[in-house]
């Protein structure tokens, strides 16, 4: 009985300022992600559809979506780095730690995916098409290369943001215990 007390009581002590940024840091990064990407998605790309004509509406979100893709990385790299560091001090909640791992890998993975690989043959496609739009040559074999580009790049961000949510819930329940 002692001993158990004792060694709550060293607990704390023993995991440090390190251990301590560790249980908040993955949680904080995701939930930050996602709020930069829910603002782009939700508030800054349909602002720009709505404000300018469709050709500089494409080009302005063209422009902000690598800054976005990029600070998704950073922020997944820092929530990766608090996940590895937690692991290290903390045994409990270790089946938590490894459903979060996953989530997150699969966060980093479709982000880098969408930025490395969708973005530019996005781009190219775009400019193949003369940039006219997918609405006025949907016929076109490069409005279609186009619109399927598109498409697959909204279902990738739409899994990333789904999986932000669910390992913030993963989170909460580590948190909880």
């Amino acid at each position: 009985m002692l001993a158990s007390a004792a060694l709550r009581l060293k607990r704390p002590h023993r995991r440090g300022r390190v251990g301590r940024v560790s249980k908040y840091l993955p949680g904080a990064a995701v939930l930050l992600w996602l709020g930069v990407m829910a603002f782009f998605a939700f508030m800054v790309a349909p602002a720009a559809f709505s404000a300018l004509d469709r050709p500089s509406a494409g080009r302005l979100v063209t422009a902000l979506l690598p800054a976005v893709y990029r600070t998704g990385l950073v922020l997944g790299a820092l929530a990766l780095a608090g996940i590895l560091v937690r692991g290290r001090w903390e045994r409990a909640g270790a089946r938590l730690d490894w459903l979060a791992l996953g989530l997150l890998l699969v966060m980093l993975a479709l982000t880098s995916y969408a930025m490395l690989s969708l973005m530019p043959r996005t781009e190219a496609a775009y400019v193949a098409m003369g940039g006219a739009g997918v609405a006025t040559g949907a016929a076109a074999p490069d409005a279609r290369t186009f619109a399927q580009l598109h498409h697959e790049s909204r279902v990738a961000n739409g899994v990333v943001l789904v999986a932000g949510v669910l390992f913030l819930v993963v989170e909460a329940v580590r948190a909880r215990r």
